[in-house]
């Protein structure tokens, strides 16, 4: 970010990362340690299957100081994983959003312990989309975006950015901190001046 960092304050200084699939969630542990730095915050990390395949979990640990929740859904720990992570948060963002999480949240399904906290979250949610161009221009993934406002999610508009596969810079979306920062900065202050 080249400007300078908004200002977001959280009640309890708790903010959720989801990390789904995208090729930019390996971008995971410097986005929580530059958030750590900027605004203090604690912060826990959920990951879907994909994201898991991609991000090491041992790094997330490390710059976290909390073990990464998911992609396993551990009830026999004798807690209801989704709920507690839901209930933690003072904000969740989905960061990197792939255009499955974005399709899944829109229409409420709720099959794995990133969905069922993502939809059980009664705080404000943050999808920062990282959505290839081909993908982009289906009807479907623009219903899609769509839905999620209109669920009461905030979508990050996109930035343009690199195709992984071609390396060529592509007119999909790509998940930008700096978007998710200015529009939950937005949200919060709105949210404030109105209370």
């Amino acid at each position: 970010m080249t400007n300078a960092i908004p200002k977001i304050e959280l009640p309890r200084g708790r903010l959720l990362i989801v990390g789904t699939g995208a090729f930019e969630v390996i971008m995971l542990p410097h986005w929580v340690m530059l958030l750590q730095k900027w605004y203090g915050w604690s912060i826990r990390v959920c990951l879907t299957h994909a994201a898991d395949e991609l991000v090491s979990r041992q790094a997330i640990a490390a710059v976290t100081g909390t073990p990464v929740a998911g992609p396993e859904w551990p009830t026999e720990l004798g807690g209801v994983p989704h709920q507690e992570l839901a209930e933690w948060a003072d904000l969740v963002f989905v960061f990197p959003a792939t255009t499955n999480f974005v399709a899944k949240c829109a229409l409420g399904i709720a099959d794995s312990l990133a969905l069922n906290t993502v939809i059980n979250a009664e705080v404000p949610v943050v999808f920062a989309p990282a959505i290839p161009a081909a993908a982009l221009r289906r009807p479907a993934v623009q219903r899609n975006l769509k839905a999620l406002e209109q669920e009461g999610y905030h979508v990050v508009p996109g930035q343009p950015g690199l195709e992984v596969h071609n390396r060529q810079e592509g007119v999909g979306l790509t998940s930008d901190i700096g978007g998710a920062l200015l529009l939950t900065a937005k949200l919060l202050g709105s949210r404030h001046e109105g209370t």
